[in-house]
């Protein structure tokens, strides 16, 4: 199919004196097929034998399009600029005091336990605690909690974060006075409430985190943990990751307990799998305690990461989490805190940072990448690309993965990108629903038109219906063939017309319905 004509226009006459005129131009339109583009994915990990992944390409494939195949050796490495946002976020209240020295303090901790120096990250942390105790000892109200704002209620949310945060530091040496401690203990410890009395489950979850937070200082009570773990229905998602953590903490059996087992298999059971990985989604959203559908996929992660870190769903939960960030970090501090604790537990689990092998990729048994991996130099993911039309057609494409051997992990990501011809190509719902209606500016939205005069001005309305959270959405609405778009920008458009808007129907059945005018 060529990929531009050349159309010849010529035009002849005779001039007022009969003098004959003639004049010719070349015009060079460029021709596009009138394709649709279909994106099929597949992801996983190399094991010590090596992996292999059947690619088929449909008979009705154009010539257009790529196989790409990307390799890495860890799929937390990126997470460090999460903690360059927290260490200069701008604001100074206490959830945001702690959420900027603990992540580093985990981070640090499971470097010193792999055998990792990190002299930078060492220097930045004694700098961020010397700051954040103070502030935090002299915010501590006399009943031992802290609120949300130096000078506010206490919380115990708040306040249990505050004491995680202190008694971590505490532990790595870091000088925090023992009566901060002792007093925050006690004012958790007072704040328990009889589970009979208790109507809202973000109360709940509040209990579970202080039960961890003072499971993991050896201060929790065992008999609450039961308490709380027979009214664990009630429980969100992250709540009952937390109560895992926190009973492990306190049962003679830890991660084996059945009661651990029981709360980790009903999280796994509600998991959410995607082509971008896994994650769980609350069916509400617990903004007292600052929870996000994101801050829960990391708890979850650091619960299994530190309970059943073989579970086969991890890697999935970590590559949803790194494909969640924008520009490196993600939403909220909260976000961001839990993200890095859950990476750090799992790179610490998952043995990714004592990645030391070569590996290769071929398809069709030639070579298609390779590279070799260090403790010292993990390495960027490798990229490697290869041409649609270089792939086979009448029989299936093998790509395979090998490894020299079993130290750290090896993560691989294929996505092949095809067109069809578009008039081939029937409407599909894929877990997003895409609706769009004409109406007549200033007529009845509810009475859409399928056919207007000239001089009209039509307004059009597209739906998008999202089960779902989605991330990186692109939604493509054309103009109908004869419709120009006005645009109010410009000063020669009456100031009648708006500029299209984006709103929320407020729909409150776990769907987003958006609209945009």
């Amino acid at each position: 199919l060529a990929s531009e004509i050349t159309l010849t226009l010529e035009a002849s006459g005779l001039s007022p004196d009969g003098a004959t005129l003639a004049d010719a131009v070349h015009l060079t339109v460029p021709v596009q097929r009138y394709e649709s583009p279909e994106t099929v994915s597949t992801s996983g990990s190399v094991p010590p034998e090596g992996a292999t992944e059947v690619i088929y390409l449909p008979a009705a494939a154009t010539d257009s399009g790529e196989l790409a195949v990307t390799v890495e050796p860890s799929l937390a490495s990126g997470m460090l600029e999460g903690l360059n946002y927290l260490a200069h976020y701008p604001y100074e209240c206490n959830e945001q005091t702690v959420s900027r020295f603990l992540p580093n303090l985990m981070t640090l901790r499971a470097f010193q336990e792999l055998g990792i120096s990190d002299p930078e990250l060492e220097n930045q942390l004694a700098f961020q605690l010397g700051i954040a105790v103070q502030r935090l000892v002299s915010r501590q109200n006399p009943d031992g909690g802290w609120g949300y704002w130096p000078g506010g209620d206490s919380a115990p949310f708040i306040s249990a974060y505050a004491l995680w945060g202190l008694s971590t530091a505490d532990a790595m040496q870091y000088t925090v006075p023992e009566t901060t401690l002792r007093n925050a203990v006690a004012y958790l410890e007072g704040r328990f409430q009889a589970l009979a009395d208790v109507e809202a489950s973000w109360q709940l979850n509040e209990m579970a985190f202080m039960h961890f937070v003072l499971s993991a200082i050896d201060q929790g009570d065992p008999g609450r943990a039961s308490t709380l773990y027979d009214e664990r229905e009630r429980l969100d998602i992250y709540g009952k990751a937390l109560l895992a953590m926190a009973l492990a903490n306190m049962e003679p059996s830890g991660a084996a307990a059945p009661r651990v087992r029981t709360l980790l298999d009903d999280i796994a059971g509600i998991v959410e799998l995607t082509a971008t990985g896994a994650s769980w989604r609350e069916a509400s959203i617990d903004y007292r305690t600052l929870n996000t559908n994101t801050r829960s996929t990391s708890i979850v992660l650091a619960a299994f990461s530190r309970l059943k870190p073989d579970h086969p769903l991890l890697p999935q939960v970590v590559r949803w989490l790194m494909i969640t960030r924008e520009a490196g970090r993600w939403s909220t501090t909260q976000e961001n805190a839990w993200a890095i604790i859950a990476l750090t537990d799992w790179l610490a689990a998952s043995g990714e940072l004592e990645g030391d092998y070569a590996w290769e990729a071929t398809l069709n048994n030639t070579n298609l990448g390779q590279a070799e991996v260090s403790p010292e130099d993990l390495g960027d993911p490798v990229q490697m690309r290869v041409a649609v039309a270089d792939l086979l057609r009448d029989q299936a494409n093998v790509l395979n993965f090998s490894r020299s051997s079993d130290l750290g992990q090896m993560y691989y990501t294929a996505d092949l990108r095809y067109y069809l011809d578009a008039t081939a190509v029937d409407s599909r719902d894929r877990g997003i629903v895409v609706d769009r209606s004409f109406a007549l500016l200033g007529g009845d939205p509810s009475r859409p038109v399928s056919s207007v005069q000239v001089g009209d001005v039509v307004s059009v309305t597209v739906t998008i219906v999202a089960p779902t959270d989605l991330h990186h959405v692109l939604v493509e609405a054309s103009i109908p063939a004869g419709l120009e778009p006005i645009d109010p920008r410009l000063a020669t458009t009456s100031a009648q017309f708006d500029m299209p808007s984006i709103t929320d129907s407020g729909q409150e059945d776990g769907a987003g319905w958006w609209w945009s005018r």
